[in-house]
């Protein structure tokens, strides 16, 4: 019998973001809206530190993971899913693995889109033995000398792995950036390799954001 978990608090739903315990998202617009209808659907961007939940079912879940880490977590029988993508502080990567020098709240933030989003499946009845996980990102960036990519994924993996969570595939390692489509009614995960020069620069951007926020 799957693990019974206990209830969280669920997420509200403010406008064009969803908010939970600090971790946001936002709906996708623009350019990324033009280039999502080769699958028919509207889709909501998840960005570095987020985790994102949706119940529209016409809906999927997009981030662009660079050296951070995209987990995609479904439960079969729910039909249900979340979407997170971690990133390391720069205060993790540089003393890594000494991770008693880092700051508490600093080795917090750096998992919280994990948490938020293992606590939204249980919020909605997920057990612990049908949770399946995917991985992927850790690519090692042209502008990156600390392997910021590595240290992340086995960071991410060593936190789900204490917590007993299984990790079904890992799409880890590179040079190149991923675009993730998930679909989280189905758990289906589509992955597109991007080499320009502008994906490097424009998720640059929003990485900075969040660590800098």
């Amino acid at each position: 019998m799957d693990e019974d978990f206990s209830k969280v608090d669920s997420a509200d739903v403010m406008g064009e973001a969803l908010y939970y315990d600090g971790v946001t998202c936002r709906r996708m617009t623009g350019s990324e809206a033009a280039f999502n209808e080769r699958f028919d659907e509207s889709a909501v961007q998840v960005l570095p530190g987020e985790a994102c939940w949706i119940d529209d079912h016409e809906k999927m879940l997009v981030t662009q993971v660079g050296s951070g880490v995209a987990l995609s977590i479904f439960d079969q029988q729910l039909r249900f899913g979340v979407l997170a993508h971690c990133l390391l502080p720069d205060q993790i990567v540089e003393v890594f693995p000494h991770f008693e020098q880092v700051d508490p709240m600093v080795g917090a933030l750096a998992v919280r889109p994990i948490e938020a989003a293992v606590n939204e499946m249980k919020r909605n009845g997920a057990g612990k033995g049908r949770i399946r996980i995917r991985l992927f990102g850790g690519a090692h960036l042209p502008d990156d000398p600390h392997d910021a990519g590595t240290k992340t994924y086995i960071y991410v993996k060593s936190f789900l792995l204490e917590r007993g969570l299984q990790i079904m595939s890992e799409d880890i390692g590179g040079t190149h950036i991923r675009r993730v489509h998930f679909f989280p009614e189905t758990g289906a995960v589509s992955r597109f390799k991007l080499r320009r020069k502008s994906d490097f620069i424009d998720l640059k951007i929003e990485e900075e954001k969040y660590l800098n926020s």
